[in-house]
């Protein structure tokens, strides 16, 4: 039996599949680490070949990921805060997320925790190979694989000399019973899209995750 090194899918398998929750709300849970017997196969052939990590996480070394040579190897480049977990995620750690998170169309690249803050908040990142869709058909994608959303609201952007879209929207938390506001952009470049999805199971999140998720944006070039 292989075991699932990363937080979130962990948390996935305690809560997710207990209480059918979405990535999201699944991925907020605390639960205890589990074992998979039964992989699944990837359920998105077109997407990028997910690089093999050794790492399961740790602090940002320079504060930037997704540049090649990174823990989390992107089209794209962003800076982050310092203090973040960064988590790769390896191509084992996506065969099961195809299955537990509901994001088929897309490859979990890896995962910005601020945890180490106090806070229960994430900033996930994703990755497809579409050429044909424009950022906005992507995040539109994304935003459809969530469940219980209500009104969506995009915004068509650059960030640098990159096209790029940005939603926010309401998901109903099963876990709390109350509504979450959602946040995420995708980009697009050459080698491919990219998703940023903020999530997090705390009110305070706006205050330590919003701030590092401005960050990411204003920050954000193709990778080198």
């Amino acid at each position: 039996m292989r075991k699932i090194a990363s937080s979130t899918v962990s948390a996935l398998l305690a809560a997710g599949a207990l209480t059918g929750c979405s990535s999201t709300e699944a991925a907020t849970a605390t639960g205890a680490v589990k074992e998979s017997t039964k992989p699944t196969e990837p359920t998105n052939p077109t997407a990028p070949t997910a690089k093999k990590t050794t790492k399961a996480g740790g602090g940002l070394k320079g504060g930037r990921i997704g540049d090649a040579g990174t823990a989390c190897a992107l089209p794209i480049s962003f800076e982050a805060p310092k203090e973040w977990k960064l988590t790769g995620f390896t191509d084992e750690d996506n065969e099961f997320l195809n299955k537990w998170s509901g994001h088929r169309s897309f490859k979990a690249a890896c995962e910005l925790s601020a945890r180490r803050t106090g806070v229960i908040g994430f900033i996930r990142v994703y990755t497809t190979q579409e050429p044909g869709k424009s950022p906005r058909q992507v995040l539109e994608k994304f935003v459809a694989e969530e469940k219980r959303v209500s009104e969506p609201q995009y915004t068509e952007t650059k960030l640098g000399d990159l096209p790029a879209v940005e939603v926010v929207y309401t998901q109903r938390d099963i876990l709390l019973d109350e509504p979450q506001t959602r946040r995420g952009l995708a980009v697009k470049t050459s080698k491919g899209s990219t998703v940023l999805h903020v999530e997090g199971a705390e009110s305070d999140d706006s205050k330590v995750v919003i701030p590092a998720y401005e960050r990411a944006k204003a920050t954000i070039r193709s990778a080198t």
